[in-house]
């Protein structure tokens, strides 16, 4: 499974988003999760872009930009 390291919130409205744990997205910074969804949608200028389905270890999930994560090699 590819694997992403989260490194930073693009928009204001993501500091205020919680997921099932509990924990703020924000909180996540820095930690490594699973890609387990990409969804492809189209821009308004007819153009595309990728957002990618998160999952971290300790269950909660976020939907991301391309520009919010690194991927990192997977070391298991």
């Amino acid at each position: 499974m590819r694997k992403a390291r989260l490194l930073c919130l693009t928009d204001k409205y993501e500091y205020e988003l919680i997921s099932s744990t509990g924990k703020y997205k924000e909180d996540y910074i820095g930690q490594v999760g699973d890609i387990v969804h990409v969804h492809k949608t189209l821009t308004g200028n007819g153009s595309a872009t990728n957002l990618f389905d998160i999952t971290f270890e300790d269950g909660a999930m976020f939907c991301v930009e391309r520009e919010q994560i690194e991927f990192v090699e997977d070391l298991e």
